[in-house]
């Protein structure tokens, strides 16, 4: 009977240690999945909630005791509560556990959140599947940059492919790993051809080192160099002159893993300088010797009125020296009035002939006559028409013609200006 009763002692015993490390297994886990960030949630077969932890809760905004029988239909729209529906269906039929999904979550303020959901089927104590279970993560934030990311790449992605100048990238080596279709059309290459292409492959070796060296500066430096330029060779073996910015291309941990920049075609402004610079120096020459022939214009000039002057000085001295005196000398002597009038109009004429004004007169109105100079030049000493007339030996109403004739000539026709006062005026 002792026997007996420490048998039993000892089932009892051995019965109570195994309740008691299962009721610490059970807290043990339960605290592992209270604490968690995650939500732990767990559902029957018609999708009400069952069993959750707190994070299960916050993240939907109900107590633990709203939420608790709620169907998880009441916490999405129709969209998602079917596509919840058929992972959950997935998961049944099939036993096997799904990875985690996406799907959005309507919070109880009404507020949207992304959910990353993964589903294992529940078993009973029979093996047969009566719910299921898992873990939900808010991915709400990392949705938003994820989709602030592609917002971004898609903006900038659409500025260098609209943008005039090539853009390229190419890594380390010098081969093409992006580029857009304003490169492609300045090289003539397509983008098929022009992926994994060699920098080297458009350009001669002279050009080659000068990239390089550019280039090899920026990786050692880490600083971008401003445009540089250098001839490119296109598909067409047509050579091209393009201006080139150069930066680093780092990763995510800041190393360089390529060079990235801007490059723009300048042919024609090239070929547009290069006439600029012929012409304008054509120009400088022809300035040059426009300059020079101004200058023996100007020496010539300057001889010619020198010798002008020299001549009428030489004549001056001749007529003062050879012809004055015998005049004097003529007219002292004779004592015939006619051979006196004539002697008075000759020296009246070489007077005419010397005198500045004269020359001034014919050099201002050219169209003016000989007689008409003459005629001009004694009503300026002041003579009347009838002297005029008398020394001539012409009428008075010759010399009236002669007077009108001047006026028009020299621009008085018409005015009531004197004759003589404007003569008077002519400098």
């Amino acid at each position: 009977m002792e026997k007996r009763i420490s048998s039993v002692d000892s089932t009892a015993n051995r019965l109570e240690l195994t309740a008691r490390a299962l009721l610490e297994s059970e807290e043990k886990y339960r605290t592992i999945v209270e604490d968690i960030e995650d939500g732990y949630y767990e559902v029957d077969l018609g999708g009400n909630f069952v069993f959750f932890n707190n994070a299960m809760a916050r993240m939907t905004g109900y107590s633990p005791q709203e939420l608790t029988g709620m169907n998880n239909r009441d916490i999405m729209d129709a969209y998602n509560a079917g596509r919840v529906f058929e992972v959950f269906n997935k998961v049944y039929v099939t036993s096997l556990a799904a990875r985690a999904f996406d799907w959005e979550l309507i919070k109880k303020d009404g507020s949207r959140c992304t959910v990353e959901v993964s589903v294992s089927p529940k078993r009973s104590l029979q093996s047969q599947t009566d719910g299921f279970m898992g873990i939900a993560r808010d991915i709400t934030q990392r949705k938003l940059m994820e989709q602030a990311l592609r917002e971004s790449e898609e903006k900038y992605r659409m500025i260098i492919e609209n943008i005039e100048d090539g853009y390229y990238e190419v890594d380390l080596a010098g081969n093409f790993t992006f580029f857009n279709d304003a490169m492609c059309r300045m090289v003539g290459y397509s983008r098929k051809e022009l992926m994994g292409m060699n920098n080297r492959q458009i350009m001669d070796k002279f050009n080659a080192k000068q990239v390089f060296t550019v280039f090899n500066t920026v990786y050692k430096t880490g600083l971008p160099t401003k445009a540089m330029h250098w001839e490119l060779i296109g598909k067409d073996g047509q050579r091209r002159i393009i201006e080139v910015s150069v930066s680093s291309r780092k990763n995510l941990s800041g190393e360089p893993v390529g060079f990235m920049g801007i490059a723009r075609d300048i042919t024609e402004r090239k070929l547009s300088e290069k006439t600029l610079r012929s012409r304008e120096e054509e120009l400088r020459v022809k300035s040059l010797n426009l300059e020079e022939l101004n200058t023996a214009l100007k020496v010539l000039l300057r001889k010619r009125e020198e010798d002008r002057r020299e001549l009428e000085d030489t004549i001056m001295n001749n007529l003062q020296d050879t012809v004055k005196p015998y005049l004097e000398k003529a007219k002292k002597r004779t004592k015939n009035k006619r051979l006196t009038e004539i002697l008075a109009v000759l020296e009246s004429n070489l007077e005419t002939i010397t005198s500045p004004f004269s020359h001034k007169l014919s050099s201002k109105f050219i169209n003016l006559t000989s007689t008409e100079i003459e005629v001009a030049n004694l009503v300026k000493q002041g003579m009347s028409t009838k002297e005029i007339a008398d020394l001539l030996s012409v009428s008075s109403k010759t010399v009236e013609v002669h007077r009108l004739n001047i006026r028009k000539k020299i621009g008085l026709n018409n005015k009531r200006a004197n004759l003589r006062a404007h003569l008077l005026s002519i400098r």
